[in-house]
């Protein structure tokens, strides 16, 4: 086997552990938000995460946030809506244009969702030291592409 060859075994094996490390984690969110009595996705909560960070935005900004497309920002909004996390507020300026913004229930629920979450990452980087992390994020930052 040449080195080509098993360079691309290797990438072919990282992009298959990748895959199979982020379903992982995203069953590892679903089910501990549901324990918690949170019916949300690991998608709903980094939707919820953008708001927390800057509420009262529209649907593009959210989008670009999330690097999705508008479709899919749209189904998450419309759960969040109906779930009572969010609502959507039309533009006093343009109607066409809707603001997405947190109710109470939506800013009540960051303080224990995000002790969820940390809880989780301490649990999956218990067996790794601080410099492997880093060294894992500096290497799949290399790769990360913007398309």
């Amino acid at each position: 086997m040449g080195a080509k060859s098993t360079t691309m075994t290797n990438v072919s094996e990282l992009m298959t552990l990748l895959s199979q490390v982020e379903r992982g984690y995203t069953k590892l969110l679903n089910r501990r938000f549901l324990k918690a009595g949170f019916n949300l996705s690991r998608e709903q909560y980094e939707l919820l995460r953008v708001l927390w960070q800057k509420d009262n935005v529209n649907q593009q900004f959210i989008a670009k946030a999330l690097r999705k497309d508008k479709y899919n920002v749209t189904k998450l909004l419309n759960v969040l809506q109906k779930r009572g996390y969010v609502q959507r507020k039309a533009s006093k300026e343009d109607k066409r244009n809707n603001f997405v913004v947190l109710t109470d229930m939506g800013k009540e629920a960051e303080r224990e969702l995000t002790g969820i979450v940390e809880q989780a990452h301490i649990d999956i980087t218990f067996t790794l030291s601080t410099d492997e992390i880093k060294s894992v994020i500096w290497s799949l930052r290399k790769i990360n592409t913007d398309e």
